[in-house]
């Protein structure tokens, strides 16, 4: 009896043993659960923070934020102590293709390459900056957590001074968040129109809207986005719209028509658009401040050769007839040297341009890869009396920069060349400017007119140019033309497919996916080495008129026009007019004189103060515009601005 007591007691101390062991590693267990919980659930709010911090600095920078010259951070503390650290954070949080991209800013291979780093929240007196307050103020009212004193807030910029791009970092305890910073333009859109399309138009089958695009309402409240026909058009990219127009015809849907999603417009949205886009605010806020002298005059050796970068001005005289252009511009590629260079050619209808009661015809000369900052060459004409005399001159550094301006109003430029089908070839980053009364709008608007007689195409993606497409473990050799071989649009989408023609004549045997080809045309014009891009500006008309160019075969052409268009009032306050007669800046097309139907394809953006309709029935030309990825990127130049600013490529660790 005895020994079995002694074997329970055993037993016993045992199973006490047991239980505290194990008592012991559920505890533990349990309290590093906790702990980890707690961890993650401060991680969170970490980065919780860091989000909100990031966000309200953007609204900071915001402030900073000029038209005429980008961010403004002069008056912030550098702390290039910080630079190795933070760039590290950056690049060895991010995957082996975006770590490329994030490297490219440092070490020059982007067009941008950030070389200073600005502490935002403290001022070169070392007093706290208006975020920090911001960020005291937010703490106090419960908006984030953390104590400011474990945030920082980093700007990485070009310069210590200015900068148009901006790559804003957050870190908040253990937390990091960053984005790039940049300003909005107009090209920021495929479509931007501050008072929509007329009341009774509207996009109908087959046209296709390839990006962003924006749609206001005028002073009247009409306007906004009309959509009909049987199918409907197709939007890929978002729609800001005011009012919508539907005149969709059973069973097409809206839904269809939207694929890129949509977003209604507040009136506050139109107002503030409409007050940025306008060219006296353009002109005083990017354009007044830089160089820019006279192609004659600079040619004659009238004036002094510029060494910095410097833009070009051409004036003309307005021609007595009211049917002729009073300047002509052709542009096409040749070889000098074994080099490609850009020939932009300045004439009139009978060969020559006036100016000053003479004669001029003027070839600027632009070397591979093209503006900004070239030598150029310009070789210009002189003809009094019927005596000629022949100037040349050369220019250091070209900024891309060329203003026409009409030394009268009423004037009209021709770009290509009427009844002649022209092919004009762009490289390199362009912006052109066409206005009346030698540029003074303010004491005399213009009613000037922009012809567009050919194509107009970037030096990377002429028809000419083939490219290689690859998919699904084929490679397939093709020209840049953004249609498929039945002549539907390509748009940059993966769930719209076709045939792609090929370069020798056929088309391929699978149906490629839309995206997997603009891929392709985009890794193009990276391996051509140029900036192309053209900016076509006016406070006057862009005209698509009718011409015998246009008839190819038994069908008519399609219109290639790869640049952003911009026409705008000189002052909104002031319109246009003589009389009780209000003109308009508007983007025509004669679309009741056209012969067959085709597409006005446009590759950049469109932003105009109104727009006619294109086509009807089977005729005229329907619209396919394309917004270029590369404009989101565009923060240099001259193109308009919104004033508003972007957050690009937000990243959170």
């Amino acid at each position: 009896m005895a020994a079995r007591n002694g074997y329970i007691i055993v037993i016993s101390i045992l199973l006490v043993a047991v239980c505290a062991i194990v008592s012991v590693a559920i505890f533990t267990q349990i309290e590093a659960t906790i702990r980890k919980v707690s961890l993650t659930i401060q991680t969170l709010r970490e980065k919780s923070d860091a989000i909100k911090v990031i966000a309200t600095a953007g609204a900071y920078l915001r402030s900073k934020y000029s038209v005429a010259n980008g961010f403004y951070l002069a008056d912030h503390l550098t702390v290039q102590s910080a630079f190795d650290e933070t760039k590290s954070v950056i690049i060895n949080s991010s995957g082996p293709v975006e770590k490329t991209i994030w490297q490219s800013f440092y070490n020059g291979s982007s067009d941008v390459e950030f070389l200073a780093i600005k502490n935002l929240l403290q001022l070169t007196n070392n007093s706290d900056s208006p975020l920090k307050r911001a960020l005291i103020d937010s703490k106090a009212k419960q908006l984030i957590e953390i104590d400011p004193s474990k945030i920082r807030v980093y700007a990485f910029s070009e310069t210590t001074d200015r900068s148009w791009l901006i790559l804003l970092c957050a870190n908040v305890g253990r937390s990091w968040a960053w984005a790039l910073v940049g300003p909005e333009g107009f090209f920021n859109y495929a479509v931007f129109l501050p008072n929509g399309i007329p009341s009774g138009t509207y996009y109908s089958d087959g046209e296709v809207i390839d990006g962003p695009s924006w749609f206001g309402v005028d002073d009247k409240g009409s306007g906004g986005l009309g959509i009909g026909g049987r199918v409907g058009p197709r939007f890929y990219g978002k729609a800001f719209y005011r009012l919508l127009r539907d005149y969709l015809v059973s069973p097409a849907k809206q839904s269809d028509v939207f694929v890129g999603g949509r977003v209604t417009l507040s009136g506050a949205d139109v107002n503030a658009f409409k007050s940025a886009y306008q060219g006296k605010v353009y002109w005083e806020a990017q354009l007044s401040s830089f160089g820019k002298v006279d192609i004659v005059d600079l040619a004659r050796g009238d004036i002094n050769v510029p060494q910095d970068p410097t833009g070009i001005i051409l004036t003309y005289s307005k021609l007595p007839s009211t049917q002729a252009d009073d300047l002509v511009i052709t542009s096409s590629i040749s070889k000098i040297n074994d080099r490609d260079v850009q020939i932009i050619k300045f004439s009139g209808p009978d060969g020559y341009f006036k100016k000053d009661n003479k004669e001029y015809q003027v070839d600027l000369i632009v070397p591979f890869p093209g503006p900004p900052n070239v030598p150029v060459t310009i070789v210009a004409t002189e003809t009094v009396s019927k005596q000629s005399t022949r100037y040349t001159s050369s220019m250091p550094s070209f900024n891309g920069f060329l203003g026409l301006l009409c030394e009268t109003t009423n004037s009209s430029v021709g770009i290509g060349i009427k009844d002649t089908w022209t092919k004009n070839i762009f490289m390199g980053d362009w912006t052109i400017l066409v206005m009346g009364n030698k540029g003074m709008q303010e004491e005399q608007t213009p009613w000037d007119t922009v012809k567009i007689y050919g194509d107009i195409e970037y030096y990377g993606t002429r028809d000419d140019t083939k490219m290689t497409v690859e998919y699904q473990g084929k490679s397939y050799e093709v020209f840049m033309d953004p249609f498929f071989a039945d002549g539907t649009p390509i748009p940059n989408n993966k769930d719209v497919k076709g045939r792609l023609r090929l370069a020798s004549g056929g088309q391929t045997l699978e149906s490629i996916d839309g995206k997997t080809f603009w891929d392709a045309w985009y890794k193009k014009l990276a391996q051509i080495g140029t900036k192309d891009h053209i900016n076509l500006i006016t406070t006057g008309d862009i005209e698509t008129p009718w011409h015998n160019g246009y008839i190819s075969g038994s069908g008519i052409r399609n219109l290639r026009m790869d640049m952003s268009i911009f026409t705008m009032y000189w002052d909104r306050n002031r319109k246009p007019g003589q009389g009780n007669q209000v003109l308009v800046p508007t983007l025509k097309v004669d679309y009741k004189e056209f012969q067959g139907l085709s597409y006005r394809v446009v590759f950049g953006s469109i932003a105009s103060e109104a727009v006619t309709a294109t086509w009807s029935g089977n005729k005229e030309l329907k619209e396919f515009n394309i917004f270029d990825n590369r404009l989101y990127s565009a923060k240099r130049g001259f193109s308009p601005m919104t004033g508003a600013i972007l957050l690009e490529g937000l990243r959170l660790r």
